[in-house]
């Protein structure tokens, strides 16, 4: 996942998966000749007694241990919180679009912006073994197989995508969160450990995925492991095997948007602007 002399930028909320992450990485650059100091970036979305909570226990990972932390705000770059624009839609009586649609959309645009900004080559995310199982069950029942072979592993690198888009990697992906959990609380991280409320307010179906695979391990304990093995398997055979669409590219950023002239991204910020 890792070269010696890559720029890393890692995404830290302040939970016990990005500062177990965060930790290690430091360790491994310990041990590296002349490795790139690694940058912290938080994203705030505006979350009332929630996020501001998580960051200060990011911040103050950081600080003990002598890491560049930067803080992306929803507020400064967008206009609303994130409070403030479920509100927003609430008023404009938007159905099923919840809080998670619009957070995750904005987030992954803002990490890979300043990871860019940043001239980093991987950004690091905190994803588990829990979430990459999660995410991919939830894709098969969506029908997303051209999302799941594009998260093949070991994809050849797109010259075009990378102007845009640091290559991602997920060092936890096999460690499932009960194991990381008990690694934190074992090395004992001040870590945030609550969820954000909206998971639990909003019913979205990830939710009821990652309830299901918790039924499951209680009969098979080894069912988030089938499913990683099954994600590794699917997303090759589907990488090589589907034909790949040429991207167009919005019209307003410039990123690649699939089949449309402008993309997600922009639609929404335009969308805030009515």
């Amino acid at each position: 996942m890792l070269n010696r002399n890559d720029k890393i930028v890692i995404g830290l909320s302040g939970g016990k998966d990005s500062i177990s992450l965060l930790y290690n990485l430091i360790r491994i650059q310990e041990k590296t000749y002349n490795s790139e100091p690694i940058v912290a970036v938080s994203i705030d979305e505006g979350i009332d007694n929630y996020r501001k909570q998580s960051i200060d226990s990011a911040s103050k990972f950081c600080e003990s241990n002598n890491i560049e932390h930067r803080i992306i705000s929803f507020k400064e770059r967008i206009g609303y919180t994130l409070d403030e624009l479920i509100e927003k839609k609430k008023k404009e009586s938007v159905k099923n679009r919840y809080a998670c649609n619009y957070c995750a959309l904005m987030r992954r645009r803002l990490l890979n912006d300043e990871a860019r900004e940043l001239g980093a080559d991987v950004l690091a995310l905190g994803h588990n073994l829990t979430d990459i199982a999660e995410t991919f069950l939830m894709n098969i029942l969506f029908n997303r197989l051209k999302l799941i072979a594009n998260q093949y592993i070991f994809k050849e690198l797109d010259t075009e995508t990378n102007k845009f888009f640091i290559k991602k990697i997920t060092p936890l992906m096999r460690i499932p969160e009960e194991e990381i959990f008990l690694y934190a609380n074992i090395k004992k991280f001040d870590y945030y450990p609550s969820h954000c409320p909206y998971r639990d307010l909003d019913p979205i179906l990830r939710k009821r995925v990652l309830e299901f695979i918790q039924i499951c391990k209680k009969y098979s304990p080894e069912i988030e492991f089938n499913l990683f093995k099954s994600f590794s398997e699917l997303s090759e055979i589907l990488y090589k095997n589907i034909i790949s669409v040429r991207n167009k590219h919005c019209n307003v950023c410039g990123y690649p948007s699939a089949i449309s002239d402008i993309c997600n991204y922009c639609k929404f910020i335009k969308e805030l602007k009515y």
